[in-house]
């Protein structure tokens, strides 16, 4: 066994001290073998995605149909700039793809085939975008969704808008806010208002606080009343601004309701 072993030392050993001294065939073959390990290693994502952009500046034929193809590479990332490129060279057939990614695996592919199919929706395409809003599991594609349903009419549409406010992530949350502060009327105002008095993010609240303001509604007075006490400085800013803008609008604070009569103490209780 001690033999064995000194013989396979003695070999080692003997190679790499006489690696040099190989005839160049052997030589070659060495490299040759070491080439063929890397090449067989498939490139990176993003060396994939490099060519494709660099094919897309300049695209032939042959070019287009190497940049389609990459619709079905293994990674997210790359299927979702192929559909990116693809609108930018073909418009027509970028949008047919994007139809199909909408059933991707991945969020990222299913966001971009969302924005490249908000120009133009169409009916199915509206019921698709209500479905991505209200219950796609990746946030980017809910936001997504809210900003292609923004200028579409419709009480589903309302009721996915209304469901985003309270949403678990802060974006999605912003983007149905987003959509109101540029729509008015498309959020309601008790809505708005749980916003106002309990989103974390200050920055959604100062929204909550510019779409009150503008929605002339005599309802939106309390929720900013309360809200110029915000611990945050700009959401307080946001709402005496906004409450200024309600009064220019014309709208009339509600009025406080009947103070509740004072006890009659004139007559004698029971048992006297």
């Amino acid at each position: 066994m001690i033999a064995y072993k000194i013989f396979f030392i003695d070999m080692h050993r003997f190679i790499f001290a006489n690696m040099n001294g190989l005839k160049p065939v052997a030589r070659s073959g060495v490299v040759l073998v070491g080439i063929a390990s890397f090449g067989g290693c498939k490139e990176s994502p993003e060396a994939r995605i490099a060519e494709l952009r660099a094919m897309a500046r300049n695209p032939g034929t042959a070019e287009i149909r190497r940049v389609e193809g990459a619709l079905s590479d293994g990674s997210a990332d790359v299927r979702a700039t192929s559909l990116t490129l693809m609108e930018q060279i073909d418009p027509a057939r970028a949008a047919a793809a994007a139809r199909r990614a909408l059933d991707d695996g991945e969020g990222v592919v299913r966001a971009t085939a969302v924005r490249i199919l908000a120009p133009h929706p169409d009916d199915p395409l509206i019921v698709r975008f209500t479905s991505l809003g209200s219950s796609d599991p990746v946030w980017q594609v809910r936001s997504a969704a809210l900003a292609a349903l923004a200028p579409v009419e419709g009480e589903p549409v309302r009721a996915v808008f209304e469901q985003a406010l309270a949403d678990a992530n802060r974006e999605v949350r912003r983007a149905a806010l987003s959509a109101g502060s540029a729509r008015p009327g498309l959020l309601t105002t008790a809505a708005v208002a749980q916003v106002l008095a309990k989103d974390e993010d200050w920055e959604n609240r100062v929204l909550a606080a510019e779409i009150l303001g503008g929605s002339s509604d005599p309802e939106a007075f309390a929720p900013l009343d309360e809200a110029v006490l915000d611990p945050h400085e700009f959401v307080r800013a946001a709402a005496t601004r906004a409450r200024q803008a309600l009064v220019r609008s014309g709208a009339a604070r509600p009025a406080p309701p009947p103070a509740s009569p004072p006890p009659d103490t004139t007559k004698r209780p029971p048992g006297v």
